[in-house]
């Protein structure tokens, strides 16, 4: 009955969607930081597995590099995430630059 219970709690808060831990958070956060990647913008995480997360960010890259500079930038920043937090298997990056909207 105990197992029961577990595991009905467990495929509950996978089935509504939970998110990253707040110390995964700040870690992929962290990591997202680096060359060519000035701040991270928005920040989405959810467990599609109970060891598999997935994550999603809008990060503000430098306006005057080539695509092929942001392109390996994502790269490293996807290594930099991958490195922090293993679970973190999708990660979907998009660039763009902060506008004055986004300031919080």
């Amino acid at each position: 009955m105990v197992i029961a219970a577990v595991l009905a709690v467990e495929t509950r808060s996978l089935l509504l969607g939970e998110s990253a831990s707040a110390e995964h958070v700040a870690a992929i956060r962290g990591a997202l930081l680096g060359p060519g990647v000035l701040s991270v913008i928005h920040l989405r995480t959810l467990h599609v597995g109970p060891e598999e997360l997935l994550v999603a960010a809008k990060i503000e890259v430098v306006p005057t590099e080539t695509a092929a500079q942001v392109a390996a930038e994502i790269d490293a920043a996807e290594g930099r995430v991958r490195a922090a937090v293993p679970i973190a298997r999708l990660i979907y990056l998009e660039p763009d630059l902060r506008h004055a909207a986004d300031v919080v």
